[in-house]
């Protein structure tokens, strides 16, 4: 594995992405890929080492109606660095989802019991998609939605965050059960 720290490591499992790194002899890539059923996995960003030392981070952006990579940082010191930075902003919520229609497996969801203010919020989110509220404070997520919401883009504007088997609203924690 290219050189990442414990906590980029359980990131990337979290997410469900792996890296997989590449030589040119002047340069090291890593490739972040998340597993869409292809040998090799989709990249979703990238890193480049210079020969000098220095990082190069791009990341899976949505640009307009689709989706391209963009430089997202430059001149880290850390090959950990630059694979967080590309943590930090890649988006591939559309590629889960398209894994879970052309899986043919049951798409494993997700049930919350939030604050009713907050089940009211996350109902009017236009990202996700897989989001329903199911009443009462009660709501449903798709494996989609919830890997969106381990690394939602900036700003939303309530604090988010998904930590293993809890979603965190607004400093808020709830526990995400999986459906059976």
């Amino acid at each position: 594995m290219a050189d990442v720290g414990a906590a980029v490591r359980k990131l990337l499992e979290q997410r469900n992405l792996f890296l997989k790194t590449e030589h040119d002899g002047r340069e090291k890539i890593v490739y972040v890929c998340v597993d869409d059923g292809a040998s090799g996995g989709l990249p979703v960003g990238h890193a480049i080492g210079t020969a000098g030392g220095v990082w190069l981070a791009y990341a899976r952006v949505p640009q307009g109606n689709y989706y391209g990579n963009a430089q997202v940082a430059v001149g880290l010191p850390t090959c950990d660095a630059a694979v967080r930075a590309v943590l930090d902003h890649a988006r591939y919520a559309d590629i889960l989802r398209s894994v879970e229609r052309s899986s043919g497996r049951a798409a494993r969801t997700y049930t919350a019991v939030v604050d009713p203010g907050h089940a009211e919020w996350l109902a009017t989110l236009e990202e996700p998609k897989g989001i329903t509220q199911l009443g009462k404070g009660k709501v449903r997520f798709t494996e989609a939605a919830v890997a969106y919401l381990r690394n939602p883009p900036p700003p939303l504007s309530l604090f988010v965050e998904v930590k293993g088997d809890h979603l965190i609203l607004d400093y808020m924690t709830y526990d995400l059960t999986p459906d059976r």
